[in-house]
């Protein structure tokens, strides 16, 4: 099994290295996968401020939760303006969301601003703004979808512009996402607007369009200079989490990091001053938002 698991992860890498061409996306593909709990998943059970189940340990970084009571009187909160409060105490922002979270130093830091905009640089110093960024992290929301044509909800690190400055190098990201078709998967954007994309990944929960979910980002450096990107479900909100897919990026993803002075397939090691939480044309309720910096496994399946 450990074999064939292994072998199935090269042939993802291989199929979409293959595949990225002409600045177009990688088309998506829905398949069953299988996958096995890293070895320190669920060895020490701890719960967050919310009662949210932690999947890792929280390091002696920074972690942010929303402010349940008054979320806009939080100064780590920002592209808030729309948010209306429900009867129910949740929220909801409209129809398109960029509700992003500052990291530890981060509040209000200048979008577009930064000291390089070169990969290679950036590689070496770690972060965009400062070493307090968000790096290694566990993004938690709770969700109810409520109508709309959107095709689902995108948590994001390791971006601090989203726009064309720079040949729009800012927006070097890792985009976790999770669709109301029953899949999920991973989009890599080492520059805006262009994604590479990962391959859909059914998770065999259906829809998720009729009940309260919660949905996990988890993204952590490797001691091999390759990242690893694992997206968790817990389908009702109960504390019963399924990890639904898992990516590493090992290079051979992406092929215009060349145009931010990094490589080709540049690998995306450095943190960011904010982390993002995102839906399109789609109206969302949430609650018990949370970002934390967590302490990256010790033994991983594909490192």
């Amino acid at each position: 099994m450990v074999e064939y698991l292994f072998l199935l992860g090269v042939l993802v890498s291989i199929l979409l290295s293959c595949t990225v061409c002409n600045n177009q996306y990688i088309s998506a593909v829905t398949k069953e996968h299988n996958f096995q709990y890293n070895t320190q998943v669920y060895s020490n059970k701890s719960f967050d401020n919310f009662g949210i189940e932690k999947i890792y340990k929280t390091n002696s970084g920074f972690e942010w939760y929303m402010n349940m009571s008054n979320p806009q009187a939080d100064p780590y909160l920002y592209n808030y303006h729309k948010m209306r409060e429900n009867p129910d105490g949740s929220f909801n922002i409209g129809t398109v969301s960029r509700l992003s979270v500052y990291s530890k130093d981060g509040i209000g830091y200048t979008e577009g601003n930064m000291i390089t905009y070169n990969f290679t640089k950036l590689g070496l110093t770690g972060y965009w703004y400062k070493p307090s960024d968000w790096k290694n992290v566990e993004i938690t929301g709770e969700y109810h979808y409520r109508g709309g044509k959107g095709q689902g909800i995108t948590q994001y690190v390791r971006s601090e512009d989203h726009s064309v400055l720079h040949n729009g190098c800012g927006a070097s990201s890792y985009k976790n996402k999770i669709y109301f078709n029953g899949t999920s998967n991973f989009n890599k954007e080492q520059t805006h607007p262009l994604s590479w994309k990962s391959l859909h990944i059914k998770h065999g929960f259906g829809d998720l369009k009729d009940h309260w979910f919660r949905f996990k980002t988890v993204v952590y450096n490797l001691p091999s200079g390759h990242v690893k990107l694992e997206n968790w479900l817990d389908p009702f909100s109960n504390n019963n989490w399924t990890k639904i897919g898992e990516f590493p990026d090992q290079g051979g993803w992406g092929k215009n990091g060349t145009k931010c002075g990094g490589k080709p397939d540049q690998i995306i090691t450095w943190g960011s001053p904010m982390v993002t939480f995102r839906w399109d044309n789609v109206s969302i309720d949430f609650r018990n938002l949370s970002v934390r910096e967590i302490e990256p496994p010790l033994q991983t399946r594909l490192n």
